[in-house]
């Protein structure tokens, strides 16, 4: 009978390969990790964005559409550009979803509310200054900057602002910035409090498509207040 015989090193490659080729097979097989990758987040941003899309609708958005690059929808409401956004999860950043709105505003107004954390009080460094509008319910509630201070006091002096803005300011990236030429409502989806406020499981996994609607219900409930509350209109005609 015949003896079968291994050599002393019990790895052997069934293709040889020099150590020349071995930094091209590492790279190979990075891109195609990060293909396969961007092959399963682009389905599920694009199944976000149907979702989206068909929201938009009832909310009264004329012709929605996608924006293949970013996944945002984007159309037009009585007269003014509207883009809905969803962003990803980067590092420290949570998951978001950014309204934006251009109407033209004679000053700017930003909110936020405040967390009590070391770095709740907004750096004033470069922008408009805090202010404390006298109209407001709660000052000790949100940190409120404007280079206008009466045009803030104006928003506030609308008694259905503070509702449409309380469910939209809960965790520290949340912001509701009124500019020149644009108003942003952006909102964290998978932060702490946020889901606490909504009471879901902090560890999830895949994208939780129920809140992100509730969210982008309650933004778009507060942009139109805003809006028609200050009869702002779009910036290309003001």
């Amino acid at each position: 009978m015949g003896h079968f015989h291994f050599g002393s090193d019990p790895f052997r490659y069934a293709v040889a390969v020099t150590e020349q080729q071995i930094p091209f097979i590492v790279i190979g097989v990075s891109l195609l990790i990060a293909a396969v990758s961007l092959v399963v987040r682009s389905k599920k941003s694009s199944a976000l964005s149907a979702r989206l899309a068909v929201l938009v609708t009832t909310f009264g958005w004329e012709a929605p559409r996608r924006v293949w690059w970013s996944g945002a929808i984007r159309g037009r409401w009585q007269g003014l550009d509207v883009e809905m956004r969803h962003m990803g999860r980067y590092k420290s950043t949570p998951e978001r979803l950014l309204l934006t709105m251009r109407p033209a505003s004679p000053a700017r107004v930003i909110v936020k509310r405040r967390t009590g954390g070391f770095l709740s009080k907004p750096m004033t460094l470069f922008g408009p200054p805090l202010v404390e509008p006298m109209n407001i319910g709660d000052r000790e509630r949100y940190w409120v900057r404007s280079d206008e201070l009466v045009f803030a006091e104006r928003l506030f002096a609308h008694a259905e602002v503070a509702p449409a803005l309380e469910p939209n300011l809960i965790a520290a990236f949340d912001v509701v910035d009124l500019q020149a030429k644009q108003l942003r409502v952006m909102r964290a989806i998978d932060d702490r409090l946020v889901k606490k406020q909504f009471n879901r499981p902090m560890i999830k996994f895949g994208r939780d498509y129920e809140l992100i609607e509730t969210i982008a219900k309650e933004e778009w409930r507060l942009a139109t207040v805003i809006v028609q509350a200050l009869g702002l209109r779009g910036y290309e005609r003001a």
